[in-house]
């Protein structure tokens, strides 16, 4: 069997097998070479290399081997990961080699440092070829202070926790690259810059900006436009302005996904702009696990962007309770106002998503339940299966939804205990058009007894709707916890 595979792979044309061989790691690309001799240096020539230390015992030498023997002329991508407890070197000196060995051809390179202290050279800096550059890392560094950036080739830069540029020549890289599509800074608190101005990026299709102090300089008297974006994601600001805010998102008239995060979370409240291609809205934020901030974010959301925002389709909300580990988590999706009787925003939503991890997400499904009367398609997810919910109490009004509009139901890490079976008996009793639900349940292999159970118990569940089927779908655990 496997020589018939082989053969077959053998007689495939060489540049699909390139193809297949860049979605693989370097490690595994190499172990190719023993097959014959048609593959002895064929790996030489897949246009990507893919290092992550955690895959070698001998990283160095697998390293400088494999990079001089790779054909010069095709390596177009280079992607590095490091870990400092198994490997602390200096990675630039190869990422010399790179670009001198393979004569600038690199297109792509792609380090993730950790906290290993990385020097990159100079020249990396001047690649005329160069499309893609990320870059994650406290310490990543250059050997001298850049006096000279040119990278007319790049369209995506990503700076992740690495002090490497401050804001002169951060503003020096970005003004000479004429086709930057994406723009992705995050910065630690303590290293954010004292203002950030992207108002000459005018190419920027998707941008986004974490840990800074604000996302354009208070002070600047040029109105920034960024006619292109499309994608925006803010997060943790330390010293926020709305007005600088209002003034970016007033000049991105194709603006159609914006996430907000933390300080940022409900400033959208707050503005009055129109936004006529927004079409996705994510909330990620930090409350108090006893409040009911979330819902009251979500209704007050809603009714907002039904004025502001005409086109709007998908919104999300991320929780994260101080107090507890929990992470609530809802998504919707609205339908078009002209096939609904009702236009008015929480009747357009027809898609809901959420995670159950406390009872207080059960209280919230029910809220949300009674106000999304058109809903469709349900889907829930319970994220922590070693802590099932306690009894739970039905609403005293049933859900319109539930009688007149739900069809599709999905349950994800169903237990069969305690609340969840209650809770899933009371959705198949009282849903009345429902016509498919999904659950998935996760059990050991050993669990012979407790899977029947869980078979027995949903096949036994009074459905409201003659047409419902349910379908079962099981989850093998991992064999070494029975």
């Amino acid at each position: 069997m496997t020589k018939k595979v082989c053969s077959c792979i053998n007689e495939l044309p060489d540049d699909l097998i390139l193809k297949i061989l860049s979605f693989v790691s370097t490690k595994h690309v190499v172990v190719t070479s023993l097959l014959s001799k048609k593959w002895k240096s064929l790996w030489t020539r897949v246009p990507i290399l893919k290092y992550d230390v955690r895959d070698h015992t001998r990283f160095e030498r697998f390293l400088d081997k494999s990079l001089f023997s790779h054909q010069s002329h095709v390596l177009e991508s280079l992607h590095v990961e490091l870990s400092v407890t198994l490997w602390n070197k200096d990675i630039g000196p190869w990422i010399r080699t790179a670009l001198h060995h393979h004569h600038c051809h690199l297109r792509e390179l792609e380090i993730d440092a950790c906290i290993v202290h990385t020097v990159l050279p100079p020249e990396l800096f001047t690649c005329k070829t160069l499309v893609v550059l990320k870059l994650k890392g406290i310490v990543i560094d250059v050997e001298a202070p850049l006096t000279t950036v040119s990278l007319p080739s790049l369209k995506t830069l990503h700076i992740d926790h690495s002090s490497l540029f401050d804001f002169g020549s951060l503003q020096m890289l970005l003004s000479n690259c004429n086709f930057l599509t994406d723009l992705m800074v995050i910065r630690e608190s303590r290293f954010f810059f004292a203002e950030y101005d992207v108002s000459w990026c005018k190419t920027l299709m998707a941008l986004k900006l974490e840990g800074l102090k604000d996302v354009i300089s208070i002070s600047s008297s040029s109105a920034v436009c960024l006619p292109l974006l499309k994608t925006l994601h803010v997060a943790r600001m330390e010293d926020f302005n709305n007005d600088s805010f209002c003034r970016l998102l007033s000049n991105c008239p194709v603006l159609s996904d914006l996430t907000l995060e933390e300080k940022t979370s409900d400033v959208l409240l707050n503005l009055d702009i129109d936004m006529p291609y927004l079409q996705r809205l994510s909330i990620i934020t930090r409350v108090d696990a006893d409040s009911k901030h979330i819902f009251s974010l979500m209704k007050n959301y809603t009714r907002k962007l039904a004025i502001i925002a005409p086109s709007f389709k998908y919104f999300s909300i991320q929780e994260l309770a101080y107090a507890s580990r929990y992470r609530y988590i809802v998504r919707v999706r609205l339908g078009v106002p002209s096939k609904l009787e009702d236009a008015s925003t929480f009747s357009r939503i027809v898609h809901l998503e959420l995670s159950i991890c406390s009872e207080r997400s059960v209280e919230m499904l029910v809220d949300l339940l009674l106000c999304f009367t058109k809903l469709v398609v349900l889907k829930l997810e319970h994220v922590y299966l070693l802590t099932p919910l306690g009894r739970w109490e039905p609403p005293s009004l049933v859900p319109e939804c539930l009688l007149s509009s739900l069809e599709a139901l999905e349950w994800k890490g169903y237990t069969g205990r305690y609340g969840d079976k209650d809770l899933v008996s009371y959705l198949l009793n009282h849903a009345l058009c429902l016509k498919t639900a999904k659950i998935f349940y996760k059990t050991y292999p050993c669990e012979v007894e407790a899977k029947q159970q869980i078979e027995e118990d949903l096949a036994s569940m009074p459905r409201g709707s003659k047409s419902c089927e349910v379908l079962l779908n099981e989850i093998i655990r991992n064999k070494a916890n029975c």
